[in-house]
């Protein structure tokens, strides 16, 4: 719990040195880059092929978790600070991370900007004095700096996603659950009752889909990761099927214990769980994750849970676009 709130208060601060860098509004054009994917700037490519950029890439080559695949946290592309400078393409990349080793620097500091470039964007920059002042400064904030990519992800999907609002989805989910989110079009409801929602997204490669249900908060074992596997477990048992008669999701535990954790959800306490599921009588699988809080004007826990299926094909992206969907979340009165 203690390093959860570390977490959250550097964040906190980290916020700061953004806001303190955009209060001049400036017009930009729009940001390139996939889902996942970043520039990372050092002052040559020496550095980068040194102990900055083994650092770097120590970390952010480590696997996303949970998937069925190995896939990294992001994909990175280096640029040297002479080339970067001089490449309006690479400058205009949503997220842009920037290592300056300067001796005549007296401490490390870290400052992230939004929209320095285009919009949106995300430029992260570390100055330290020396490769080693790098390297345990980075250590100390690089759970911040992947945050900080991450709500960059989170916020340029929403603000796609924003401009393809399908309505007849999102309006029936403020009527019934109180709570709104950025949902475009290509998705449908598959089910609805007055405590449980099914929604799908299909094509031909893959599916991306939304579980809501809610129910009564009754005591704080609702945040047990058990109850909440259990209660996940019953919902998809009784509701979502598999192609084959009698088949059903399930949390795939056996193959790979799920990851629960405490967090800050929208000011909320929440617990977020992340896993892989599976249909019981059939051969499919994937991801998910899954998000348990409490709505407190109306006593009532809420469960938003996404997963994708995407045979024989990369899921990280899959999972950062539905997980997106739900950090659009909103409770409405």
């Amino acid at each position: 719990m203690k390093r959860v709130f570390q977490l959250i208060f550097s964040i906190f601060l980290l916020s700061l040195f953004i806001s303190c860098g955009n209060n001049a509004k400036t017009t930009h054009s729009k940001s390139s880059g996939k889902t996942a994917e970043m520039i990372v700037v050092t002052n040559n490519d020496t550095k980068w092929e040194g102990q900055v950029g083994e650092t770097i890439r120590a970390f952010f080559n480590q696997d996303y978790e949970v998937l069925p695949q190995p896939e990294p946290l992001f994909e990175m592309a280096h640029i040297s600070i002479a080339k970067f400078n001089n490449t309006k393409m690479f400058q205009a990349h949503h997220n842009i991370f920037i290592i300056d080793i300067d001796p005549n620097a007296k401490e490390s500091t870290i400052q992230a900007r939004k929209d320095v470039w285009a919009s949106p964007q995300y430029v992260i920059n570390i100055t330290a004095p020396s490769e080693e002042d790098f390297i345990t400064f980075f250590e100390e904030k690089k759970e911040v700096v992947l945050g900080t990519l991450m709500d960059s992800e989170y916020a340029r999907l929403i603000r796609t996603y924003k401009g393809f609002r399908d309505r007849d989805i999102i309006n029936p989910l403020k009527k019934s659950f109180k709570l709104s989110m950025e949902i475009p079009g290509g998705f449908y409801i598959a089910k609805q009752f007055a405590d449980f929602a099914w929604i799908r997204k299909e094509t031909k490669h893959n599916s991306q889909a939304l579980i809501i249900y809610t129910y009564d908060f009754v005591d704080t074992l609702a945040f047990d990761k058990s109850r909440i596997i259990s209660f996940r477990n019953a919902l998809t048992e009784e509701y979502i099927p598999g192609p084959s008669e009698g088949s059903y999701m399930v949390v795939a535990e056996e193959y790979s214990p799920a990851i629960s954790e405490r967090i800050d959800f929208k000011g909320m306490f929440a617990v977020r769980t992340k896993g892989l599921w599976r249909l019981e009588g059939d051969f499919m699988g994937g991801p998910f994750v899954n998000y348990t809080f409490v709505d407190e004007k109306r006593n009532k826990v809420i469960t938003i849970d996404g997963y994708v299926y995407a045979p024989n094909k990369p899921k990280r992206d899959l999972l950062i676009q539905t997980d997106a969907l739900i950090q659009s979340l909103k409770l409405v009165d």
